[in-house]
């Protein structure tokens, strides 16, 4: 389990990858890649779609867990 000091010295760590122009960029850039990918899909390949779905996914689901981190660690300094 973590301590309250891990929960914040994660949250400034995942902040400073949200805030990393470099990191959103190549986040932006697999997001766009998989938006193209898409759309050379054939209509009917639905496994070519659900892979580039999940890599959409993966995408979200990394910036979503770093944007909890972040809330935590805020919610970890304010608690006395």
């Amino acid at each position: 389990m973590k301590t309250k000091q891990d929960i914040i010295d994660d949250g400034a760590k995942a902040k400073r990858f949200l805030e990393d122009t470099d990191f959103t960029r190549f986040m932006r850039e697999i997001e766009q890649d998989c938006w193209a990918e898409f759309k050379a899909t054939a209509t009917g390949d639905n496994e070519g779609r659900e892979a580039i779905y999940m890599k959409l996914r993966g995408v979200e689901l990394v910036q979503r867990t770093l944007r909890a981190m972040v809330d935590n660690a805020t919610i970890e300094k304010r608690i006395k």
